[in-house]
């Protein structure tokens, strides 16, 4: 079982790693000229790759740290993505189109639970008549990080703490499509879902303060917040808390920093 000394030392070096690496491939990018760059080169180089962290946060550096941990943590890492059916059923894609209309209308007649049963069920027919054709999932439903351990497999995609109202619902469609593309592949396997949202910038507790409060996604059985998704991975108590430790560390180390001053002298 893992450690918190080993979870920490997976941090460092998965943050340094993460980051060093996306400097370099964006130091290597031509970027175009601008006036500051007369003045404060150096300043400019930072920007830019504090920028694109900022925006591609998820792939890298919350991806790969997530699963550092949890194949310490005796999970399987599944390095490829779902893929759709090249024609999908219409039982299956009326059925899908049904559920995601009740969902967003909160009509009550479906939840998280029941869309994922009625999925699993619609899917069964595959079982007597399997599709013999698929190809990758259209763009927008890929899956970040795909684990699996004791036999059921698990989907997580990593998303901004702080989305739109309109996101939710694109939420709710990410992961009820996730479940059509895997049981309409193999229906007599097991899977669960989860969009994740790494840690809460609220004091308050996240959904409280969450535009919308969420809607439609249901929080627990769709959506992780923090150490519901951390804890998963680690196996441990209060990951987040080793997380944030380990960056202070890092920050008052420099280490990171020196590796990044070389880089852009």
């Amino acid at each position: 079982m893992l450690t918190n000394k080993e979870a920490k030392e997976i941090i460092k070096e998965t943050v340094k790693k993460s980051i060093i690496d996306f400097a370099q491939k964006s130091l290597t990018k031509k970027a175009k000229f601008q006036i500051l760059d007369l003045l404060i080169p150096k300043e400019r180089k930072i920007r830019s790759i504090v920028g694109g962290l900022e925006t591609s946060l998820g792939t890298t550096l919350w991806e790969p740290l997530a699963k550092a941990l949890a194949l310490k943590n005796g999970f399987e890492v599944i390095e490829q993505n779902l893929e759709s059916p090249v024609n999908i059923p219409s039982n299956l894609s009326n059925t899908l189109q049904t559920i995601l209309d009740e969902r967003k209308r909160n009509s009550g007649v479906y939840n998280a639970i029941s869309s994922h049963s009625e999925i699993v069920r619609v899917c069964q027919s595959f079982l007597i008549r399997p599709i013999d054709s698929f190809e990758s999932a259209p763009k927008g439903f890929g899956v970040d990080i795909w684990l699996k351990k004791d036999g059921v497999n698990y989907f997580f995609d990593t998303k901004t703490v702080q989305p739109n109202i309109g996101q939710y619902s694109k939420f709710v469609e990410q992961i009820l499509n996730w479940y059509s593309f895997f049981y309409s592949r193999f229906p007599d396997q097991k899977a669960e879902a989860r969009i994740v949202f790494p840690y809460n910038p609220h004091k308050d507790i996240f959904w409280n303060k969450t535009m919308g409060k969420g809607k439609p996604l249901e929080k627990d059985n769709e959506g992780w917040v923090e150490n519901q998704f951390w804890n998963f991975c680690s196996g441990l108590d209060d990951t987040y808390s080793i997380i944030v430790e380990t960056f202070k560390e890092l920050r008052d180390s420099k280490e990171l920093e020196a590796d990044l001053d070389k880089m852009l002298s």
